[in-house]
């Protein structure tokens, strides 16, 4: 990072582009920065002028040769900041940003000897809704190919655990307590069987879009050439440039599919906030080890420590996600009669919501790099757990028809200290036969795990 980037890094406000500015893909910067959105903008604008002059009634009149494609085309691909910075000036004086654009690409066209003549179809029909719904909804699209990709980076690492600790014997807990045991890699399974899950729904969702004017009837459309089903053509228009069209809108495209991708970053997010706060537990129960790097300092006051950071760091930023999914999702939802403004200064904070959430994923992924499994301490807390084979003794004495076999085992066994004695002590005075007594004898607390291991194998 260069001084000057340092410089602005350590001035910024928010921490994104602060103190966590090297720490998130910079395509995500690149893409919902206002230099993105200016970007995405003029692509949207030249798009739809390169194929409204591809409709036979347009064609007549504003037909495009190869080589005025390949310029306008060129305008896009070479747009660099100065370009931006330019729209901004005209800004200044227009008071509108999308009309900005469409005065910067006509300034392109007085410079072309043939496109000159053609430049008031630019931004033809178009409200600044259309071209703002299609960048928004394009600047999504590319955004979740980044971070469903985080994800499956964070899923890959965590399942390499989960295979290696397949069959690692675990005491859980419920509600804190002692309870059946598991194996750790089985537990890791069912959080990256939800990631996975999530991901798809997330994945899979389709992204909607708008070119239908100012009140989402095609008034100006139908008036003017009437010829045209604006209606189908527009949707060929969304296709080509990989949108779904939302058909019934006002001047707005009505946000219902954002909404409901915020919702999916809102389940990824709380399902990686479970996650962490569960390898927070683990590390305070020692049952795993965080690698110690000698440069790095737990604590400012006490040398010895070694603080689960990434994932408290995960936690915090996952909280900043869903606090701001969850707020932009219900703003979206509504909007007053067939148009307020409200939704604009919104949106442009969707690359916030992106960047916590890439930064909870990074957090996490540098947290799993840096733990080993404490096998000791776990199997010394499961033979130190005999009452969990409360339950099994319980189980059996029930199927052979014992009565009250559950009061006979709370007696025995709630609220006091049980070690392997009490256990047999309570097998060899049951009115079971020797035969299943000697089963429940071989019995030890880290052979009790069920189907643990083969549900960790399974496919999702």
């Amino acid at each position: 990072m260069t001084n000057k980037n340092n410089e602005f890094s350590i001035k910024a406000i928010s921490p994104i582009d602060g103190r966590y500015s090297s720490q998130i893909d910079q395509e995500i910067n690149n893409i919902n920065s206002e230099f993105g959105l200016i970007k995405k903008r003029l692509y949207v604008e030249i798009k739809w002028f390169i194929f409204l002059s591809s409709l036979k009634p347009i064609k007549k009149k504003f037909s495009l040769n190869k080589s005025e494609k390949d310029y306008l085309l060129k305008i896009n691909k070479n747009f660099g900041i100065k370009d931006a910075l330019k729209i901004k000036d005209i800004e200044k004086i227009t008071n509108h940003d999308v009309k900005a654009v469409e005065y910067f690409l006509k300034d392109k066209f007085d410079k072309h000897k043939t496109l000159k003549n053609k430049k008031e179809l630019i931004h033809f029909c178009a409200t600044s809704e259309d071209i703002n719904n299609i960048s928004y909804a394009l600047m999504f699209n590319e955004s979740r190919d980044i971070l469903i990709k985080k994800l499956n980076d964070l899923c890959k690492i965590i399942k390499k655990y989960e295979i290696k600790y397949a069959d690692t014997s675990m005491l859980s807990r419920t509600h804190g307590q002692k309870a059946s045991p598991t194996t750790f890699g089985k537990e890791l399974k069912v959080f990256t069987s939800r990631i996975d899950k999530q991901s798809l729904f997330m994945k899979k969702r389709s992204v909607f879009a708008k070119m239908n004017g100012a009140v989402g009837n095609y008034n100006a459309h139908h008036f003017v050439l009437p010829e045209i089903k604006w209606d189908v053509d527009t949707k060929k228009f969304l296709k080509s440039i990989g949108l779904e069209q939302n058909q019934f809108t006002t001047q707005i495209e009505n946000h219902d599919w954002l909404s409901e991708s915020l919702n999916d970053i809102t389940m990824i997010s709380n399902i990686l906030l479970d996650f962490s706060k569960d390898m927070w537990i683990y590390i305070m129960l020692d049952y795993i080890k965080q690698k110690n790097i000698k440069s790095e300092v737990g604590s400012s006051t006490m040398p010895h420590k070694v603080n689960p950071i990434n994932f408290e760091n995960a936690e915090g930023n996952l909280e900043i996600t869903i606090a701001l999914s969850q707020s932009i999702s219900k703003k979206l939802m509504s909007s007053r009669l067939q148009r307020d403004l409200t939704d604009s200064t919104v949106l442009r904070n969707l690359g916030v919501i992106y960047a916590h959430f890439y930064i909870s994923i990074s957090s996490l992924i540098k947290g799993m790099n840096k733990i080993d499994i404490n096998i000791l301490k776990i199997n010394e807390d499961l033979n130190m757990s005999w009452e969990v084979l409360a339950e099994p003794i319980m189980t059996v004495m029930r199927y052979h028809n014992v009565d009250n076999s559950y009061d006979i085992i709370k007696q025995a066994t709630r609220g006091k200290e049980i070690d392997q004695d009490i256990i047999k002590d309570i097998i060899n005075k049951s009115d079971l036969k020797n035969t299943i007594k000697n089963k429940l004898l071989k019995l030890e607390p880290k052979d009790y795990i069920g189907l643990a291991k083969k549900l960790t194998t399974k496919k999702n």
